[in-house]
């Protein structure tokens, strides 16, 4: 399902597909204020700092242009054209399917399939839970970007926020940091304890031997697997007693490669940059043939959705 895309391709999809309404409210109520770049060849975003007062006016760049990639800024400008003035910027989170620490497929490096997508959906869904019922966010959106999901969050309470305070949110929803008290019931333990447990049943032997030197203790941790998973979802680290032959400092080194692997859910550089620009919903990701589209609800996510024409017309 998962292919490059040729220029006929690209020309086709633009100049009978692409429409101008699958280019969501947030990006149209605000067009004139963003930077919006363009990669026209493949070789990274070479085409920068275009401002578009109209819709129409982007739509004849994409149907002449047909680019590789359509991106456009999560940051808002009062000179966009030069990327000055900055207003405020999207708080937004990347999961991309090819870069999740704890795959569930045999996918080679940069290359996606179907389980790991659902994966990355799964993954995204529990982010946004967190953002919504511990920070009270409501204005998150999804977008499947071709090979991943962006979470896209808009209230007004995140917007304002410097790369400091993003950083904190990054490893709140994450759990990249092993909190200090590990039994508190709310908050930072509990999320932690929650991606920890997630993270905790998805490892392989080859992950815990890179803290865990000692083969005969590797052993262990897997033939008492259910226990730990318990004591992990209870934050009683100390329990870890009662597991003969895992002992308190093997429990730690454990727990940090999780929140270590836990920061890798969603690239933390593409959340801290106020002036980042993300791929254009409505847009074709050239190098899997996926249109990157709004996501409704992501239970409801269906892949075919994202399916261009060209390819379900036997160009596959």
């Amino acid at each position: 399902m998962f292919r490059k895309s040729t220029a006929e391709e690209r020309i086709r999809f633009y100049r009978e597909e692409w429409n101008r309404r699958d280019v969501p409210d947030f990006i149209m109520h605000t067009l004139s204020l963003r930077e919006f770049g363009f990669d026209l060849d493949g070789s990274g975003p070479n085409c920068r700092y275009n401002q578009f007062m109209m819709a129409e006016q982007l739509e004849d760049f994409l149907k002449n242009k047909a680019p590789y990639s359509a991106y456009a800024s999560v940051a808002l400008y009062e000179k966009p054209s030069k990327r000055e003035d900055w207003l405020k910027a999207e708080l937004v989170f990347d999961i991309d399917a090819k870069d999740l620490p704890l795959k569930p497929c045999k996918c080679s490096a940069g290359e996606v399939c179907e389980k790991c997508i659902e994966e990355a959906r799964v993954v995204a869904a529990g982010l946004a839970d967190t953002l919504k019922n511990d920070l009270g966010l409501r204005n998150v959106n999804f977008v499947y970007s071709g090979r991943g999901f962006h979470i896209r969050v808009f209230d007004d309470s995140v917007m304002q926020l410097g790369q400091s305070e993003r950083s904190q949110v990054i490893n709140y929803i994450t759990g990249a940091t092993v909190p200090p008290q590990m039994t508190m019931n709310l908050g930072y333990s509990r999320v932690f304890r929650e991606r920890a447990a997630r993270a905790f049943e998805r490892l392989d032997e080859s992950k815990v031997t890179e803290v865990v030197k000692s083969k005969r203790v590797v052993q262990k941790i897997f033939s008492e697997r259910e226990k730990i998973l318990g004591i992990i979802k209870s934050g009683r680290i100390e329990d870890i007693s009662n597991v003969e032959g895992v002992g308190l400092e093997t429990m730690k080194k454990l727990l940090g490669q999780i929140a270590k692997l836990n920061s890798g859910l969603t690239d933390g550089k593409v959340t801290v940059d106020t002036k980042r620009i993300l791929r254009l919903p409505s847009s074709l990701h050239t190098g899997v043939s996926m249109k990157c589209i709004l996501v409704r609800s992501l239970d409801s996510f269906k892949l075919e959705d994202a399916v261009p024409k060209f390819m379900r017309e036997g160009g596959a």
